[in-house]
């Protein structure tokens, strides 16, 4: 009897269990729904719910692209040439002539109606099949695919509309895949190198240079590690075959994108990012590129996500923040078991970068390394907010996370001894139980000089001294009585969770070690719980203000928020001659505000990129002068309009329109598009003029240039006179008696613009630092100016070239496949 109960018991242990006795390919289905059902659950108002995100930078972008798009509707042309912001600037920036068909502008556009569900149903796709490449199982590539796909900073930039970033992101496990299809596998070479080049396609056309330059790192580690690995066995050739493979790849992908890389590199020389003439750098200033650095003590975040306040309650030592860059508390346990246990090679390829570029995330505060990167790393000052490299680090510690997961559940299968398993786990637990006193007690809540600031800011309401003891008191009261209470609760509560998740990972390992749960049940709801786990820290920092209605356009958006104060604006800015005249709007942080380029022509907008001679003249002119704004400045910019609070005494400007939405005060002195000046200096440099602008000057009287330049006269019968302005085309009908020199208020910018005065090509002049001018001799002339950029008409047959070869591979490889097949069968 005892010895059939024994066989009884043996038979049910062996029976394989309902996910075991599936097929690997109904295996990879089941995983494949379940992710693609997240995205609904997380994104349901915008995927079922009638709504759509419609977020800060979208609609900032919407609005800088006004003048483009209007050109584009009324001349069916591209624009290039952007003239309601920044008083002019190439077009490069904000938005790109038409692209070729692909699956961007053609599957992913009809979708747009459940966005972002489609784009997540590429990137977690895209990441399960890297991990199955990888070597991991089904279970476990599913739990790398949510780490990838949910880690909070991906519904953070989708609510807050950096549609670029996360498009980008979408592709880039799509890379891994065509990377790993031919060097590890035996997939037909033309259909593997068709999937990465369409795949860097794709993620190149998203335009986010940023996510292309940061990915590099880990996708550069891995070629090294190939290379090393091939020189030391011998396999130089087979590698020098897969690297020609790539590079073809590569080629075609930038072949198809190259006008929006062509005109990039054209600008960036011009752009902040190619420096400062004033500080004579070649890249951004340290200061702001090192803004929104991480802090040391705010990696904490990665694990406890509410330990330093989420955004509303943030004390880190950013100016503010929209969210963590959260890795899931289950995931810090795998990545433990995984770094110390897991043999898979790759774990080191990953793991390496995403330590360095933590490291890059802590900017200032590791002065160490990066100010070293800074000024000697190829390219690495060219961008900012060193908070985004934790992007490429979560990504990268998703690897050895699903590594060891997959480790300890085939050590749990194959009935090891379970010391070997149980050590890494009692290993991670105790760092857990480190993290869990560090949250409980070696936090501070209270922001690096937010005490100061507070304090201000009471003095400032009651008239009294900042060093008034009762300024003293009620900013102790308000600290300790509202602000550090609510960001105790919210860290000690996500300790108390982080504890919780990671322990019932532990439980559940144990209940499979214990064989109380089987394999796959464990790796289930290890799947479901991180999921869990992501889903609802998610939800917190979604932006529900966001979501509007998806019967809505962005222009919509934009006019509903028109107030009575801008609709004066654009009806006194037109003039007779098909220009308008410009708007600083000081109402609307004009520098960092791109809502009222949409109305009206701006001396101000939005770009992290805008022109670096520009950015120097807000910085040292715009507001120079005895009268804390320089009016000389705004006369040669065509400003004439100021938005204000209230109105303030400037000369030269008066009240024109008052309400409770703000007033408007006209410029009294405002100077035409284009307008003869009375005399030329020249002067030592750039700099120099600089100088000369940011003081009280007279721009009608007086030009300055940095060359020689004929003697000009002073002469009473000149005109000059728009015969056309728009984006791509100025044309100005000009009369003198005496040979003089013209100032066009249009910004200076060397590339793509042809000017010819009588169909002869003439120099621009670069004058005040950041206009054109042009010599004109005596006589009635059509001075014409023409953007012409070599990199579109050039550029867009090249793309096209791309285009055709890359389908053309495609089709070898259809083609191959098929004789493959049939040669396969015909062997049968």
């Amino acid at each position: 009897m005892a010895s059939k109960k024994s066989k009884g018991k043996e038979k049910k242990v062996q029976k394989p269990d309902f996910w075991e006795s599936l097929s690997a390919r109904k295996k990879h289905l089941f995983c494949l729904a379940f992710l693609f059902i997240l995205p609904v659950v997380l994104f349901y108002s915008s995927v079922l719910g009638g709504q759509q995100y419609m977020g800060h930078d979208m609609l900032q972008w919407r609005a800088g692209a006004e003048s483009l798009i209007e050109h584009q509707e009324q001349y069916d042309e591209p624009a290039h040439w952007a003239t309601n912001m920044f008083s002019g600037m190439p077009a490069t920036t904000i938005s790109h002539p038409p692209q070729i068909s692909n699956l961007d502008n053609t599957l992913l556009r009809f979708l747009q109606f459940i966005y972002p569900a489609a784009e997540m149903w590429i990137l977690l796709g895209g990441a399960y099949l890297m991990f199955i490449l990888m070597g991991a199982k089904p279970l476990s590539a599913v739990f790398g695919a949510i780490i990838i796909g949910f880690s909070t900073y991906i519904p953070i930039i989708i609510g807050a509309g950096h549609n670029a970033k996360f498009l980008a992101y979408i592709y880039i496990p799509w890379l891994y895949n065509g990377y790993f299809l031919l060097t590890r596998s035996k997939v037909n070479p033309w259909l593997a190198m068709f999937l990465f080049a369409w795949a860097l396609t794709l993620h190149l056309r998203a335009y986010h240079p940023q996510v292309t330059y940061f990915f590099l790192f880990p996708l550069g580690t891995l070629f090294l590690y190939d290379l090393v690995k091939a020189i030391r066995e011998g396999e130089v050739k087979p590698f020098a075959i897969q690297t020609g493979w790539l590079v073809a790849a590569a080629v075609i992908a930038v072949m198809v994108t190259i006008q929006l890389y062509w005109s990039t590199l054209e600008y960036s020389t011009f752009s902040m990012r190619g420096g400062s003439e004033l500080a004579g750098n070649d890249g951004l200033a340290r200061d702001y590129a090192f803004a929104w650095s991480q802090g040391w003590g705010e990696l904490l975040t990665l694990i406890i996500p509410g330990a330093y306040g989420g955004s509303e309650l943030y004390w880190g030592p950013k100016t503010f923040t929209s969210g963590p860059h959260y890795f899931g508390a289950l995931s810090f346990l795998f990545l433990i078991v995984g770094v110390l246990k897991s043999t898979h090679r790759l774990k080191w390829v990953f793991l390496g970068p995403g330590i360095a570029t933590m490291l890059f995330s802590l900017g200032e505060n590791f002065g160490a390394l990066n100010n070293v990167m800074f000024a000697y790393f190829p390219l690495f000052d060219k961008f900012r907010v060193p908070e985004m490299w934790l992007m490429i680090s979560v990504f990268c510690f998703s690897v050895p996370a699903v590594f060891g997961m997959d480790w300890i559940l085939d050590q749990i299968k194959e009935k090891k001894n379970s010391l070997q398993w149980k050590k890494p786990v009692y290993i991670a637990s105790g760092l857990a139980a480190v993290v869990i006193l560090i949250g409980f007690q070696f936090l501070s809540f209270e922001k690096p000089g937010e005490r100061e600031n507070i304090a201000e800011q009471i003095a400032s309401q009651n008239e009294v001294p900042v060093d008034d003891p009762r300024v003293s008191q009620a900013v102790d009261r308000y600290l300790q009585n509202e602000m550090i209470p609510q960001r105790e609760e919210l860290a000690r509560g996500d300790t108390l969770r982080f504890a919780f998740l990671l322990f019932a990972g532990v439980g559940i390992l144990f209940a499979v070690g214990l064989q109380k749960l089987s394999l796959s049940i464990g790796g289930m709801l290890f799947c479901v719980l991180l999921a869990f786990d992501f889903i609802r820290v998610d939800q917190r920092y979604m932006s529900e203000r966001s979501l509007v209605s998806q019967e809505l356009e962005r222009e919509q958006v934009l006019e509903r928020n028109e107030r009575p104060l801008d609709q004066f604006l654009e009806e006194n800015v037109n003039t007779d001659e098909n220009w308008e005249y410009r708007v600083l709007p000081l109402l609307d942080n004009p520098f960092n505000n791109a809502t009222p380029a949409y109305f009206y022509p701006s001396a101000g907008g939005y770009s992290g990129a805008k022109l670096g001679y520009y950015q120097d003249l807000i910085d040292e002119a715009i507001f120079s002068g005895s009268f804390g704004i320089n009016t000389g400045v705004l006369n040669m910019l065509n400003v004439k309009y100021l938005s204000a609070q209230g109105a303030f005494n400037i000369p030269g400007f008066e009240v024109v329109y008052r309400g409770q939405d703000g007033v408007v005060m006209e410029n009294q002195n405002v100077l035409p598009k284009a307008w003869f000046v009375e005399r030329v200096e020249t002067v030592e440099n750039q700099t120099e003029i600089l100088n000369r602008i940011s003081q009280d000057f007279n721009p009608s009287e007086v030009a300055f240039v940095s060359e020689e330049v004929n003697a000009v006269s002073a002469a009473d019968d000149r005109s000059v006179s728009v015969s056309t302005y728009n984006a791509n085309e100025i044309e100005l009908q000009v009369s003198t008696e005496e040979p003089g020199f013209l100032v066009l208020s249009e910004i200076w910018y060397p590339k793509g613009w042809v000017s010819t005065l009588n169909g002869e090509e003439i120099d621009v002049i670069r004058t005040n630092y950041v206009l054109r001018g042009f010599e004109i001799p005596a006589g009635d002339h059509t001075l014409n100016m023409k953007m012409e950029p070599v990199w579109y008409e050039t550029g867009k047959w090249v793309s096209r070239a791309g285009t055709l070869i890359l389908f053309l591979i495609l089709g070898i490889g259809l083609i191959r496949y098929r004789k493959e097949k049939g040669d396969q069968k015909s062997r049968q």
